[in-house]
């Protein structure tokens, strides 16, 4: 099965998609999280290689430079990075709106750590961010993860690849996806909280000698919170349409990049 590290050609090729590899699991989802070894996700990298390997041609490498080659490395590593990045954006639009969500209830300033990504975020995004690696993980998020990353190395040849210009418009028309799933998971309790302030507002002028300010958060929270709970099976359902939607664009860019 090693026997392609006695040849040079072959040894130089298995480590360009090393060093690809090795980029999208540092940075994707789930398993690039900071409570993951560096060292357990190298190893992953190199037997996650070793598979993929077999799976596509080898590319002659045996009359290039030394410059050329350290170019092809860094390109490489690039493109697993940009790759595990773009998959990350379904956890920034769940914490964005996780973020709306805790400043509407009043949880602006009770901020927590996120051992994902060593940032201050608020209490509610880090429940939200969470329950999404719960459901990531159950409808099967790490294995289209593997897949995409199999589907890189076999679309996108290893050495070479090519931009064409509509790819820079779909990337970020991607970019622009994070809002979206922002406002679509915080959609319940947007509205909720929305409705709230207003009949806190009405409350306030109709009966002004209530204390809206000292009244008015308690009602906002548990209304939050109660929302939050009972739109878990909404959450699910969306999140579980919006990754595939969102793999399914993935594999869009590689078919761009593959040319």
């Amino acid at each position: 099965m090693f026997y392609f590290l006695n040849q040079t050609n072959s040894f130089v090729f298995y480590f360009l998609i090393f060093i690809r590899i090795s980029g999208i699991i540092f940075t994707a989802p789930f398993f690039g999280s900071t409570i993951i070894d560096n060292r357990v996700k190298i190893f992953f990298s190199l037997i996650l290689a070793i598979l993929v390997y077999h799976l596509v041609p080898v590319v002659n490498f045996t009359n290039i430079n030394t410059v050329l080659l350290l170019l092809i490395i860094i390109k490489e590593l690039l493109i697993g990075i940009m790759i595990g990045m773009i998959g990350r954006f379904l956890f920034v639009g769940v914490q964005f709106g996780g973020q709306i969500i805790g400043f509407q209830m009043g949880f602006g300033v009770v901020n927590v750590l996120d051992p994902q990504t060593n940032s201050q975020v608020s209490i509610i995004a880090q429940f939200q961010n969470i329950v999404m690696i719960l459901i990531f993980l159950s409808i099967g998020g790490h294995r289209l993860i593997i897949q995409s990353l199999v589907q890189c190395v076999q679309v996108v040849p290893i050495g070479s690849f090519v931009i064409p210009n509509g790819s820079y418009i779909f990337i970020v028309k991607l970019f622009s996806q994070i809002f979206i799933i922002a406002l679509k998971i915080i959609a319940p309790v947007f509205v909720t909280l929305i409705i709230t302030h207003v009949v806190m507002g009405i409350i306030a002028r109709l009966v002004p000698q209530i204390n809206i300010l000292i009244v008015g958060f308690p009602i906002q929270i548990a209304a939050g919170l109660i929302v939050v709970i009972f739109s878990m099976t909404y959450f699910y359902s969306v999140f579980e349409i919006i990754t595939y939607d969102f793999f399914n664009n993935v594999l869009t860019i590689f078919k761009m990049l593959g040319g």
